[in-house]
C-alpha cells in the first residue's frame, strides 16, 4: 500500500460547524510545534448574495489564548456570487431584457430560446444556454421551479451577477469557501507566540466551520520547536 495524504498532514476542527450571524468566531488554539504551514478552509452554506466572509488566524501564548493578538496579513475574503462552489439563479420575475452572469458569460431573458444568442425564457432555456455555452465544461446546471442551480466542476468556481432592466432575479449562493494559510516565520515565536487559531468574520447570515489543515514536515526554527517542549 502506498502512503497516505493523511500521514503528511494533520487534519484538525477548527471551528464546530454553527450559525454566524454578522458577527465573528474565534476557533481552538492548536501548536505549530512540528509543523511549518497551516492552512484554514473555511465552509459556508447558503448566504444572500454580496455579503462577505473574512477568514484570518490569530495567535497566543497557550491553549487558553493569552495575549492573543492577530496574525499579520493572514486575512482572506470571500463575497458570495463571487468563486462559490454552488449557486442559485431565480427567475420567477424575471423580465425581457433583464440579464445574468455566469463566469462572464452574459445570458439574456427573452420571448423564446435561443442558445446560439444566449437569450433565455424559462429556467429549462437558461440550463440550455449553459450547456451550449463556453461555461459548459465549469459549472453543472440543472433547472427546477424557475430556479436554475448552478454547482462548480472540478477545479471551476461558479461567479454570478446580474442586470435588472424590468423584472427581478434573485441570486443567492449556497456553497462557499475562503481559505487562508500561514507558515511559523508568520507567527512571532520570538514572544512565544506559539498557538493559532483560526477566526471567521460574516457579515450576513450564515452557517459557518472551519477545518484546519497542518503539515509533518517539521519547522525549519528549532528555537520554536523548543520553546514549545518547554511549556
Amino acid at each position: 500500500m502506498g502512503s497516505r495524504l493523511t500521514e503528511d498532514l494533520t487534519i484538525d476542527l477548527g471551528i464546530v460547524g454553527q450559525a454566524i450571524d454578522n458577527n465573528n468566531v474565534t476557533g481552538r488554539y492548536i501548536p505549530m510545534a512540528g509543523h511549518r504551514n497551516a492552512v484554514a478552509v473555511a465552509i459556508g452554506g447558503a448566504q444572500a448574495a454580496t455579503k462577505k466572509t473574512k477568514i484570518e488566524w490569530v495567535q497566543a501564548k497557550n491553549l487558553a489564548g493569552e495575549s492573543v493578538k492577530d496574525v499579520a496579513s493572514s486575512s482572506a475574503e470571500g463575497t458570495s456570487g463571487t468563486k462559490d462552489t454552488a449557486a442559485t439563479i431565480t427567475l420567477t420575475s424575471a423580465e425581457n431584457t433583464d440579464t445574468v452572469t455566469i463566469n462572464s458569460v452574459v445570458f439574456t431573458k427573452a420571448d423564446a430560446n435561443d442558445t446560439d444568442a444566449a437569450e433565455f425564457l424559462d429556467d429549462d432555456g437558461l440550463v440550455d444556454c449553459i450547456e451550449a455555452s463556453s461555461i459548459a465544461d465549469q459549472v453543472t446546471a440543472t433547472a427546477s421551479s424557475d430556479v436554475v442551480t448552478l454547482i462548480a466542476k472540478d477545479g471551476y468556481t461558479v461567479t454570478t451577477s446580474k442586470t435588472q432592466n424590468s423584472g427581478t432575479i434573485t441570486l443567492a449562493t449556497t456553497q462557499h469557501m475562503v481559505i487562508s494559510e500561514i507558515n511559523v516565520d508568520d507567527i512571532d515565536y520570538d514572544d512565544d507566540f506559539l498557538y493559532v487559531a483560526p477566526k471567521i468574520t460574516c457579515t450576513g447570515d450564515g452557517v459557518y466551520s472551519v477545518v484546519v489543515i497542518r503539515d509533518r514536515r517539521g519547522v525549519p526554527h528549532t528555537q520554536l520547536a523548543q520553546a514549545l517542549t518547554a511549556l
